[in-house]
């Protein structure tokens, strides 16, 4: 019975120990929650800022175009573009000169011919 304890005392409990230590120092590293799964779920976190900083910058735009199309305030180059593009008038490369403008370039032109 004394070997028995002695053997316990002397080589099982410390080889017990020694393996409960590398089981708790392999979990930590490369278990489900462990230093590995940290560094690839910063990973995914980064990525998934990067979808977020696409996605707010859509919808800034979106936000934006909207506002132009409220009914209170419309933009007409903008009016004049999605008119051209539903009738079929606009082409890729077109390029859009609103009225007044080409007014004063048209006066400009006629200033310069006399």
């Amino acid at each position: 019975m004394r070997v028995i304890f002695r053997f316990i005392k002397d080589i099982a409990a410390p080889v017990l120990l020694a393996c409960w230590v590398v089981y708790l120092a392999y979990g930590a590293v490369a278990g489900a929650a462990g230093y590995r799964a940290l560094g690839e779920l910063e990973a995914e976190a980064a990525r998934e800022r990067a979808a977020l900083a696409a996605l707010r910058a859509r919808r800034e735009a979106l936000e934006k175009r909207a506002d132009l199309l409220n009914p209170r305030s419309l933009d007409p180059d903008l009016v004049d573009e999605r008119v051209r593009a539903v009738l079929g008038y606009a082409r890729p490369g077109d390029v859009v000169v609103p009225r007044d403008e080409l007014d004063r370039m048209l006066r400009a032109e006629k200033t310069e011919g006399k």
